[in-house]
């Protein structure tokens, strides 16, 4: 059902139909699917455009940039990769949780025979991937074995975009999968970053967080659903987190496990109330009348927005109001200040390419094959089914555009090689090829399915 509001029912500005013409398509282009890929492109191609075409040093500068917050005597000063990688990224984090949560309950994660085919498919995508980089890395006698986590996670946003722009050449059953893998690979994702990339746990620091999580817990279990206890719980977790050694962007994921997932009433009160609400408006109702002047109507019309809060579930609620600040600001940032890698003139040596080889066979063949090859183990024993409108090349499709692994490979490259200048330099190289790579061998196999 469409609620868009035709042109006889708009009260105009002076000059906003002109303004429109121009308005109108941005907007659209903005609430489209993929414009969180594109812009993520946009970024990542920025910051490798400035660090190959003599700005490296500006970039550095605009990376190094100090940003200091203090109270009283009290303060805290990081560069701006600091406050972005550690920081910030903790709302992506958060985000991702509150979209675990919601396919946990009640999404494709829900039932465990639909569920099956799903999380077979990410072992496989993060099993095959891991046990190629490391192949790779003891055939070539280097020991950079903490790099195999890179290769294991999917960029949803990216991801997605591709799929659909290859509108309905892919079924609406391909988007679930293909949501639900990427939301299952960011699950293992997480789980090596707080297992395997920590390297010193400060015990004090985890037991005030698990008490701040304990508290969260109780006050979700109290009916509270104000966002200001969470917001407040949120911080105090992400700093606890962060003084004890596990990754702070932990406290993201953490947080939203947190997040009320009942609203505060039943939809018998949103349509009895709502329908009160409109008989009250058409009774203040005056033709000739704007609501300016009309202040009764105004309150009603206000009224009915908070009706519709008290209705919706906050896990929903708060997810949709930070996704596109987290998808068009936060991410675009973290990709501008992470994907800067100086692009090589000359064929290097192979020593210098040991883990950019290996995160490209590990994204590309790692996560193509080895999505494919569990999927298909599962269905010849009968463990998982195929949704309706999916063939079997649908699967190898999403398998290899499950390769395009940019937003969390950087973020897990950072963490694996800390301090480690020239291995980060392979890992990003590694990463962007190899995303590049799978997703282009994805679009291409589903793009060839569509038309058997």
């Amino acid at each position: 059902m469409s609620y868009e509001i035709k042109e006889e029912s708009r009260e105009h500005a002076p000059l906003e139909r002109k303004f429109l013409k121009f308005s109108l398509p941005f907007e659209s282009f903005i609430n489209s699917q993929i414009v969180a890929g594109i812009v993520l492109l946009i970024s990542a191609i920025a910051a490798i455009l400035m660090v190959n075409l003599g700005w490296e040093q500006s970039y550095e500068a605009i990376s190094a940039l100090k940003l200091t917050m203090s109270i009283g005597n009290l303060e805290i000063s990081h560069s701006i990769h600091y406050w972005i990688n550690d920081g910030l990224m903790v709302l992506f984090f958060f985000i991702l949780g509150l979209e675990i949560k919601y396919e946990c309950l009640v999404g494709a994660l829900s039932d465990l025979k639909d569920a099956a085919l799903v999380i077979v498919m990410a072992l496989g995508g993060m099993v095959l991937p891991a046990l190629i980089y490391i192949t790779i890395i003891w055939s070539s006698g280097s020991d950079a074995y903490q790099g195999w986590g890179i290769p294991m996670a999917t960029d949803t946003a990216f991801a997605i975009g591709i799929l659909t722009l290859l509108g309905a050449k892919a079924p609406r059953a391909a988007y679930i999968l293909l949501t639900g893998l990427a939301i299952v690979d960011d699950m293992g994702a997480v789980a090596v970053i707080g297992f395997f990339y920590t390297e010193q746990i400060v015990v004090q620091s985890l037991l005030w967080a698990g008490f701040t999580l304990f508290v969260m817990f109780i006050i979700n279990l109290l009916g509270i659903r104000k966002p200001v206890f969470y917001l407040t719980g949120g911080i105090f977790l992400w700093w606890f987190i962060l003084q004890s050694g596990v990754h702070a962007t932990t406290a993201g994921l953490l947080a939203a496990m947190m997040v009320p997932t009942r609203p505060y009433a039943n939809k018998v009160w949103f349509r009895r109330k709502m329908q009160n609400v409109i008989e009250d408006f058409k009774k203040a109702d005056t033709l000739d009348t704007p609501i300016l002047e009309n202040e009764q109507q105004h309150a009603l019309a206000v009224k009915a927005e908070d009706i519709a809060k008290q209705t919706t579930a906050p896990i929903l609620r708060w997810g949709y109001t930070l996704d596109k600040p987290v998808s068009l600001i936060i991410l675009p940032l973290f990709a501008f200040l992470n994907a800067g890698v100086m692009l090589p003139t000359v064929l290097p040596e192979f020593n210098d390419t040991v883990v950019t080889l290996a995160i490209i066979f590990a994204l590309v063949f790692g996560k193509g094959i080895g999505i494919s090859l569990f999927a298909w183990l599962g269905l010849k024993m009968g463990v998982v089914r195929l949704p309706s409108g999916v063939k079997f090349s649908h699967i190898m499709g999403i398998g290899f555009l499950a390769g395009v692994g940019f937003t969390m490979s950087l973020f897990i490259s950072a963490l694996a090689f800390e301090g480690q200048a020239a291995l980060i330099e392979q890992a990003k190289l590694g990463i962007l090829f190899g995303s590049l790579i799978a997703g282009v061998a994805g679009a291409i196999i589903l793009f060839f399915t569509a038309k058997d």
